[in-house]
């Protein structure tokens, strides 16, 4: 692994416990699992089909990956406005870039709703989808502002 891509991580799978350590972001998915250091520096293979989310954080964290799943309010953070349902039958409402060259054929990566929690990104697994929507595009560049009109009275002229 190479310092400049690896990431603090703690990956989440289904029906077993989270799992912190060291990931290598460029290598996600190689081969169909995931080489996570720990935090007492073994190399542990992780089955990609396993792997619910895998979430970089500022710091490890106790219990859930996030504590909220939608958003109170239409986000502010420009990019496609998306909900992830998993296999096991959660929704996760989250931004992602709106860009088609950002999109990895492994995972989508995701803005999660409350970034203060301590997760920074998520990268979701193709395999642990059921679905995906979206629900809407945040500051779409196609969209312009009105221009006054042109009969509208000039006031400092």
């Amino acid at each position: 692994m190479t310092a400049s891509s690896t990431k603090k991580a703690q990956i989440y799978r289904f029906e077993r416990n989270p799992l912190p350590g060291y990931l290598d972001a460029n290598a996600l998915g190689a081969g169909g699992e995931l080489q996570l250091l720990t935090p007492e520096g073994v190399v542990q293979p992780v089955a990609l089909e396993q792997v619910k989310a895998i979430c970089l954080v500022r710091e490890w964290l106790e219990g859930a990956a996030w504590t909220r799943n939608q958003y109170a309010v239409r986000p502010r953070q420009p990019g496609l406005w998306v909900r992830l349902r998993f296999r096991d039958g959660e929704e996760l409402e989250a931004t992602m870039p709106n860009s088609l060259a950002l999109l990895e054929p492994v995972a989508i990566t995701v803005t999660p709703p409350e970034v203060a929690a301590g997760v920074q990104r998520v990268m979701v697994p193709r395999s642990a989808l059921s679905g995906f929507e979206v629900l809407g595009v945040v500051g779409s560049p196609l969209k312009k502002k009105s221009a006054a009109a042109s009969n509208q009275l000039s006031m400092f002229e």
